[in-house]
């Protein structure tokens, strides 16, 4: 996984928790702490902070991944806000997200592992099929939910299928409110 998402995890618990609450996630997690935007870490890495920033914080797993995907969306947007040219709308950057966005992500950082997103459009509604290794739908979630918030729009996201709850895939309806 590559240090930017670390980058942004860390920056949404100093914001949200404090930096305290970073320094703690980080002894109870085992994890280093300290990491580059281009660097890569383990995948293993990012879940033992995930698990320790649920703890501290009091949710669980996917709530903590939704928070800092809704938190994380603005500070990933910030960073690469060329990424976000010529979409107007939450469903232009979804759109967008296999055919323009994630190959530019991958020119930034070339050894990027990113997810696959098939969309189906509806009338303020949008079906993706996620699909990655990594199953962080939760983690797309939030970054959906902070889209949604990044255009003033207020969005909903129910998982129809999820891996983890035993289906083959997820899918992700996301519905304009």
């Amino acid at each position: 996984m590559k240090g930017v998402i670390f980058n942004v995890v860390q920056e949404v618990v100093e914001d949200v928790f404090g930096p305290d609450a970073w320094d703690e996630i980080v002894r109870r997690s085992g994890a280093d702490g300290a990491y580059t935007s281009l660097g890569s870490y383990p995948d293993a890495e990012l879940g033992s902070l995930v698990t320790a920033a649920a703890d501290v914080a009091g949710v669980t797993e996917p709530e903590a991944l939704v928070l800092v995907g809704r938190k994380g969306f603005a500070r990933l947007g910030g960073r690469h806000a060329e990424l976000l040219d010529g979409a107007d709308t939450w469903m232009d950057v979804l759109a967008q997200l296999d055919g323009i966005i994630h190959p530019e992500v991958q020119k930034i950082y070339p050894d990027a592992e990113v997810p696959s997103f098939r969309t189906t459009t509806g009338d303020r509604t949008m079906q993706l099929r996620y699909e990655s290794s990594r199953n962080l739908c939760p983690l797309a979630e939030g970054l959906i939910l902070g889209m949604g918030d990044h255009f003033g729009t207020d969005l909903t996201v129910d998982h129809l299928e999820c891996v983890h709850r035993g289906d083959d895939s997820c899918v992700l309806e996301v519905v304009e409110r």
